[in-house]
């Protein structure tokens, strides 16, 4: 069974108008992303004033329950200062690979 003549043109058609497509546009902002991305540069602020604040809460933390011999306190300590360091790791993990999907 053979297509018809009313397929190929079709095909061709297709064919022409994918040509015709640039192979990777250059990624642009839509109107008013000013106001996003200044949101966002916020939050990024935030987070890392957070994840710093996080780290000392910790170590004064952990320095308090050592004083103390409160261990309890000071394995508190400890764990808030590692995942404070791994919460920046993620940060700065998540900002490379945010940038490098949305660079294009």
């Amino acid at each position: 069974m053979t297509a018809s003549p009313l397929a190929h043109q079709v095909l061709d058609l297709a064919g022409a108008v994918v040509a015709q497509l640039p192979d990777n546009p250059n990624p642009q902002a839509p109107p008013g992303a000013e106001k996003v991305t200044m949101i966002l540069g916020y939050v990024k602020w935030g987070a890392g004033a957070a994840i710093v604040a996080g780290f000392f809460a910790g170590l004064i933390l952990f320095a308090g329950g050592r004083i103390a011999d409160h261990h309890r306190f000071g394995r508190m300590g400890t764990i808030t200062m590692f995942a404070s360091v791994g919460s920046a790791f993620l940060y700065a993990i998540g900002y490379s690979m945010l940038s490098t999907f949305a660079g294009g």
